[in-house]
């Protein structure tokens, strides 16, 4: 029997964007340095060089030339990464529900491990 493609269900087993990523800066450079386009074809598509780009990218707070918010629109469009658009929106979006839910997901997949540990360590009854 088929299961119409409506009805499945999808299972993504990475953690969240704000658990991988320290912040959208690094988001950003994550998805420059993996995108399928060499970076200084992206940073000809958003109207830079390439190390004006990579200095850009590389968040040094002594140096003048940062990502401006006109660059993040440049390098959504560059490469179709929606990526730093959906790790501010998991950041600054989402409801207590909505943490609290994902928190009791993660501790239930972390209990297991928990459990053996303290049980390792002498601590819960056998």
């Amino acid at each position: 029997m088929t299961v119409p493609a409506s009805t499945q269900m999808t299972l993504d087993f990475q953690p969240g964007l704000t658990d991988r990523f320290t912040g959208v800066l690094d988001c950003i450079r994550q998805g420059a340095y993996t995108h399928r386009n060499p970076l200084k074809t992206i940073a000809a598509d958003m109207d830079m060089s390439q190390s004006e780009l990579s200095r850009k990218l590389s968040g040094n707070m002594d140096d003048p030339r940062r990502l401006s918010v006109d660059d993040l629109e440049k390098y959504l469009t560059a490469t179709g990464d929606m990526t730093p658009i959906y790790f501010l929106v998991e950041k600054y979006l989402s409801d207590d529900e909505a943490k609290q839910r994902r928190a009791l997901g993660e501790l239930a997949k972390q209990l297991p491990t928990l459990l053996s540990l303290l049980k390792a360590a002498g601590q819960v009854p056998a």
